[in-house]
């Protein structure tokens, strides 16, 4: 399996002995999620330290200036302007609101918190155990998403995870790691990417990738690792 730095849906289901994770929202296995802000799907023009925008307030004023926001991301981002970042409130209501759609469609999902704030899908119930299951699953979550948490979640999710916004994902999370001692000074982001690859799981990893300190890195830089 490998690893890209894009997912062009919002939802997938991982069968067998993988484990559902989220990843700003999206399931996916060993996948760096999209981002609203990604310039392209392929991530080839990120260089190392290339940054996603010189702030989080340049972040607020790119959607703010979109006529396409709902009332409840306008108040937030609007809020997140005044001061200087989402509020871990305004984080939990857009999650809420995205769990309470899901329910109504019929999709129970479990969620942990992370150490770092970050909300991550442990599972669903039903499974989607067909492929008409999973994209009626996808388009619950698409819908779900719109207009209150596919936005706040995903800056809330940089501004938790990823507090340099570097472009790359796996520079990201290593930075992280580093930080929480799991790896050293000598690691590197191609390093990380290359075990990813490598190993289909994160097996291969010379740290626990199950622990929650390894789980928040992950989440916060947009990437989602198999722990099943």
């Amino acid at each position: 399996m490998t690893t890209t730095p894009s997912s062009t849906a919002r939802h997938g289901a991982l069968r067998g002995t993988t484990a559902l994770l989220s990843c700003m929202g999206l399931l996916v296995s060993l996948t760096a999620c999209s981002t609203p802000w990604s310039g392209n799907d392929t991530g080839d023009d990120q260089s190392l330290g290339a940054k996603i925008a010189p702030s989080m307030s340049a972040l607020f004023d790119q959607y703010l200036a979109k006529d396409t926001l709902s009332q409840f991301e306008r108040d937030v981002l609007q809020r997140a302007k005044k001061t200087g970042k989402i509020s871990a409130e305004d984080y939990e209501t857009a999650h809420d609101k995205q769990t309470a759609c899901m329910a109504e469609n019929g999709w129970q999902e479990q969620t942990r918190k992370l150490s770092n704030g970050l909300y991550q899908t442990t599972g669903v119930t039903p499974v989607p155990s067909t492929d008409a299951e999973v994209n009626k699953y996808m388009e619950a979550s698409n819908t779900c998403s719109e207009g209150t948490s596919k936005i706040i979640e995903s800056l809330y999710q940089l501004q938790q995870g990823n507090p340099g916004l570097l472009a790359d994902p796996y520079e990201t999370a290593v930075e992280c790691l580093k930080k929480s001692s799991l790896v050293d000074d000598a690691y590197t982001g191609r390093k990380l990417e290359n075990a990813l690859n490598g190993a289909g799981t994160g097996k291969g990893l010379p740290f626990d990738s199950t622990s929650d300190a390894a789980q928040s890195c992950f989440a916060g830089a947009g990437l989602a690792v198999n722990i099943g």
